[in-house]
């Protein structure tokens, strides 16, 4: 689905690598052949990411058909500027930070922030979570900043850690465990407040 869209209307490079693309394929292979032109081996790289990248913009904008937009739409940036990425290097932290743009791109537009819809995701493994505990949750979320609610998301959504997180940034280890920190704090004193505990 995603990778379909990503894709439509990209043209073909003249000498078409021809590549079998299949999910054993390292992704450097994968990432070399797309760079030349090759949309199926693209096609793969997408189809490895987009429900990382769909969840990641969904804890960004709060909107399942928004989250679908904007990593839709980093994933055809990420197509069109595909020649310039270094293939010795991962892909993902490279398109999460054109992805990253996009969200804050699209939350400024928007100059508003939506709940998620909790029933529609998993906050936490058990079914029977005592929803008036969600909703302060993803209200205390929603007053993060920008910075603050990416570094929740990556760290508790995404299980990443933390020098995945400083890889993705591209910022120092030290940087990203203070500004989890600070952030935990800052959500820890907002449910509170939400459950009536302040």
């Amino acid at each position: 689905m995603a990778e379909n869209v990503a894709l439509q209307g990209q043209p073909l490079a003249a000498e078409k690598l021809r590549v079998r693309v299949e999910g054993s394929l390292p992704e450097q292979n994968l990432l070399k052949a797309a760079k030349k032109g090759n949309r199926e081996a693209y096609g793969s790289i997408v189809k490895r990411y987009m429900k990382t990248a769909y969840f990641i913009a969904l804890g960004f904008v709060s909107n399942q058909q928004d989250a679908l937009d904007v990593s839709q739409e980093a994933f055809i940036r990420a197509f069109r500027k595909i020649k310039t990425f270094d293939t010795d290097k991962p892909f993902f932290p490279w398109f999460y930070r054109l992805m990253r743009n996009l969200c804050m791109d699209f939350l400024k537009r928007k100059q508003r922030r939506k709940e998620i819809p909790l029933e529609d995701i998993q906050v936490l493994d058990k079914k029977r979570e005592d929803r008036a505990m969600k909703e302060a949750l993803w209200k205390g979320i929603n007053e993060l900043s920008f910075e603050q609610r990416e570094i929740i998301i990556l760290r508790y959504f995404r299980q990443l850690s933390y020098a995945e997180i400083a890889e993705i940034q591209g910022k120092p280890l030290g940087t990203v465990m203070s500004s989890l920190y600070y952030a935990k704090k800052k959500l820890k004193s907002a449910v509170a407040r939400y459950l009536g505990f302040e």
